[in-house]
């Protein structure tokens, strides 16, 4: 007996989706290439300032000058300060904001909507926009950056506490409202116990985000480790700047190392 022949399958081409990737991909070219001609980008200056940028990046940038290493500890301890107290205060008030914004425990829906809209409107103004603002307003000095950090870190945490309470099982809020259990109540056995991993996991993130964020706000006269780079770029001091930048590059290294190890034991 004859074994039956195999006829071979093909599989159907797809030229709808082969013409839809190669006209993706060809608005893409195009949108790139009118963006480099808006923007009057110079291909021949760019590549004539690359041996340029390597002369001052090994001549004058590198090595750092550690001569007044002592005189940057202050900042440094500036800096993880501003971080620390702008993650607490913003930490705190997102708790208290994504309470009354989450689907789950708003008391109303319209208070959810306002404080979505204002929350809106604090994160999406990057904190240097803040610290330029606050800086007009309470001068030059540590206040304007830790305020800008807490309004930036309040809008950015309580949405994500937000999130993550709605993303909780209801089972036990529904068990503790069929017992007849107050609002505080839900709040303290039900939603708490079950919040807190994402807590821990945000508040340690924003700590990390806090860190970068106060190491920079100096540059517009907020106070921190990046006064120290605004003050030595002025005075053309580049191996100075070099000096506080390796500085900031390791504490931020080391900020991350130890939230990752509390975050792996707490959470």
């Amino acid at each position: 007996m004859s074994k039956p022949t195999m006829i071979p399958i093909r599989t159907p081409n797809r030229p709808k989706g082969r013409a839809g990737r190669r006209a993706l991909l060809a608005a893409l070219v195009l949108l790139t290439a009118f963006s480099l001609v808006y923007i009057r980008f110079d291909a021949a200056e760019f590549l004539l300032g690359i041996p340029i940028f390597i002369r001052f990046l090994f001549e004058d940038f590198l090595p750092p000058n550690p001569s007044h290493l002592q005189g940057y500890l202050k900042p440094v301890v500036d800096t993880l300060i501003y971080a620390v107290i702008a993650t607490f205060c913003s930490s705190v008030l997102g708790v208290a904001l994504a309470l009354l914004m989450a689907r789950s425990t708003t008391p109303h829906p319209s208070v959810r909507t306002v404080l979505r809209g204002l929350l809106s409107l604090l994160r999406n103004i990057p904190f240097l926009a803040w610290a330029s603002l606050l800086v007009v307003i309470f001068g030059v000095g540590t206040t304007a950056g830790l305020i800008a950090l807490i309004l930036f870190g309040c809008g950015f945490l309580a949405r994500l506490y937000a999130e993550s309470i709605e993303e909780l099982d209801r089972d036990s809020i529904e068990a503790l409202e069929a017992c007849g259990a107050t609002y505080g109540q839900r709040i303290r056995h039900a939603i708490i116990p079950q919040f807190l991993p994402a807590f821990y996991s945000w508040t340690l993130f924003m700590f990390e985000i806090n860190i970068r964020a106060s190491a920079v706000l100096g540059l517009v006269g907020a106070g921190g480790i990046g006064s120290l780079i605004k003050q030595t770029m002025d005075l053309f001091q580049y191996g100075k700047t070099s000096m506080v930048i390796t500085i900031m590059i390791v504490m931020i290294l080391a900020v991350e190392l130890v939230t990752n190890q509390i975050r792996r034991r707490i959470i």
